[in-house]
């Protein structure tokens, strides 16, 4: 059985790319093992962005990837997010008993993995249920940023990007929320991701976009009103204003490029954007937003 082992690349969005830069290598190999033995730490993004690596392989091979040598701490952190629930991965060692989670299952400083379908009518329910469940944590979840008015920002942002699901990846997506401190900054994520057809498949026939480089078509659609079905191009536009309001920043990647966009406090002379082609290419759009304390 062959085995790639992971480079302790999963504390950011950025470092991610480091491990979707493999993923090919992972197919044409027919890689089975993923040595985690290197992973120190994981966030939220990382953890859905290899949910979607596993998924897409197993959708391409008909096999599970084996999760092999996972350190206790990332296992608890992976069990405590449901991120085992969709059946995706093997592990090759169980959690130990006396490992096991010290915490409490209903910790309020998250919000699990949830599937979003990409059907409208269930989606709808289910993206309802995410909105009800972060209302209900977000004293707790936002401690550090809690107002209404962010709560209210915040439940429009998530609105936004996991309608986007159902409405234009023609798959279904995955959502999850968290705030967490690493490196002595506190730190609140929300991520959301899909491994459908991305931006540029949504702009596909589109005359308005076909000059455009993929890392430029992101910028477009977050600072433009570009619409390709209905509200999309308005939507992630919106998006955006709620995230410089909030003095926070945007990740967004799909298929070979991503666009940064920071709004941070500490950007005085106003917003960065970094713009990113030829990157590893991966399908579908993988979204984060951030905000530091």
């Amino acid at each position: 059985m062959s085995t790639v082992s992971l480079p302790d690349q999963c504390k950011d969005p950025f470092s991610f790319e480091t491990i979707l830069s493999l993923y090919q290598t992972i197919l044409a190999t027919k890689i089975a093992k993923l040595d985690m033995a290197n992973i120190t730490f994981i966030e939220p993004y990382s953890l859905l962005c290899l949910l979607l690596m596993g998924r897409s392989y197993l959708r391409l091979t008909g096999e599970r990837l084996m999760l092999h040598r996972v350190p206790p701490h990332i296992m608890q952190y992976a069990t405590r997010m449901d991120f085992f629930k969709y059946n995706i991965f093997t592990v090759d060692e169980s959690l130990h008993k006396d490992t096991g989670l010290k915490r409490s299952a209903s910790s309020s400083r998250l919000l699990e993995i949830i599937e979003i379908p990409g059907k409208e009518k269930e989606s709808v329910k289910v993206i309802a249920k995410v909105i009800a469940t972060f209302r209900k944590r977000a004293i707790v979840i936002l401690k550090n940023w809690f107002t209404l008015t962010t709560i209210d920002h915040l439940v429009t942002v998530i609105s936004e990007i996991c309608q986007n699901i159902f409405e234009h990846s023609l798959d279904s997506g995955f959502v999850v929320i968290q705030s967490y401190t690493y490196m002595n900054e506190r730190i609140f994520r929300i991520a959301i991701v899909d491994s459908g057809i991305g931006v540029p498949g949504s702009f596909e026939h589109s005359p308005m976009v076909l000059s455009l480089s993929n890392a430029k078509l992101l910028e477009a659609v977050l600072t433009t009103p570009l619409s390709s079905k209905r509200r999309y191009g308005y939507g992630l536009c919106q998006v955006n204003s709620i995230m410089e309001q909030l003095k926070g920043s945007i990740f967004l990647r799909s298929e070979n490029a991503y666009i940064s966009v920071l709004h941070h406090k500490r950007a005085a002379k106003g917003s960065y954007i970094f713009l990113k082609d030829d990157c590893p290419t991966f399908p579908g759009t993988q979204f984060s937003i951030t905000l530091v304390g």
